[in-house]
């Protein structure tokens, strides 16, 4: 019987690479460390696949992409880092159970990997955990869909034989001040303040029916993951931890684990 171990809640800006963000991930410290710590708590779990939601993959307007490939890739070529190129094992087989078990999800064989997922999986990856990976994109639904497929999630990992961690590769308002790469709006923090509020206190209901003018107006990819993590952890007791929030460049950051009983 499988079981899942963990979630957390990690952002996934480029910059937080060490070889990206070089002198810069100084005004990005506090989430540097909090990854580390976050990944630290991973690395002491007793984990078969790491499931990662991720909002910048093959995302789709209808059906929830499924990443079925037993091999995956990835590198930060686009972003002026040649090298390394970072290589994961997936899991084919409980990727075809979510999928046979889920009427709105859909195969998806690409094999690259977006900067959504490989952002996190660097520090997995950089702390020495070679775990299988299974990468599923957002679809653009409703929030309490996003959460239903994540309760249907649970339901298949419960019957596979895996242990699981699952990741919600989030980042929030990208409106945060002047320069941001949306633009500003006053909205954005907003928008940010609420969301690390309603996770401090495991407000699910309250995140499954945030405010939709105010998501739009932030120019946030954080919900749609985070509300598949939440239905994912529905059935289990959980104390949410906020490891450290921050916008550095005009993006927010958080980092969270939510820890199961």
């Amino acid at each position: 019987m499988g079981k899942i171990k963990s979630g957390f809640i990690l952002p996934h800006p480029p910059i937080l690479v060490p070889g990206i963000g070089k002198k810069h991930i100084k005004q990005a410290q506090n989430s540097q460390k909090a990854f580390e710590k976050a990944v630290k708590e991973l690395k002491a779990q007793d984990i078969d696949t790491i499931i990662i939601i991720t909002p910048h993959g093959l995302n789709s307007q209808v059906s929830i992409p499924v990443y079925t490939s037993h091999v995956f890739e990835g590198s930060f070529v686009s972003f002026g880092l040649p090298a390394p190129i970072y290589n994961f094992k997936g899991d084919p087989e409980l990727a075809r159970e979510i999928i046979k078990n889920c009427d709105f999800s859909s195969s998806c064989t690409e094999s690259l990997l977006d900067h959504g997922a490989l952002v996190p999986l660097h520090y997995i990856y950089s702390a020495g955990i070679k775990k299988n990976i299974l990468p599923i994109a957002i679809a653009y639904l409703p929030l309490a869909k996003l959460f239903e497929f994540g309760r249907i999630l649970a339901r298949t990992i419960k019957k596979s034989s895996r242990n699981v961690a699952v990741i919600a590769s989030a980042d929030m308002s990208h409106r945060l001040t002047q320069d941001a790469p949306s633009g500003y709006s006053p909205k954005g923090r907003e928008f940010d303040e609420k969301l690390v509020s309603l996770v401090k206190n495991y407000d699910v209901e309250g995140i499954i029916n945030f405010d939709e003018a105010l998501a739009d107006e932030a120019g946030q990819d954080a919900l749609w993951s985070i509300a598949v993590l939440l239905g994912a952890l529905d059935q289990e007791t959980v104390t949410a931890e906020v490891l450290s929030y921050e916008g550095p460049f005009g993006v927010g950051y958080m980092i969270a684990a939510l820890n199961l009983k």
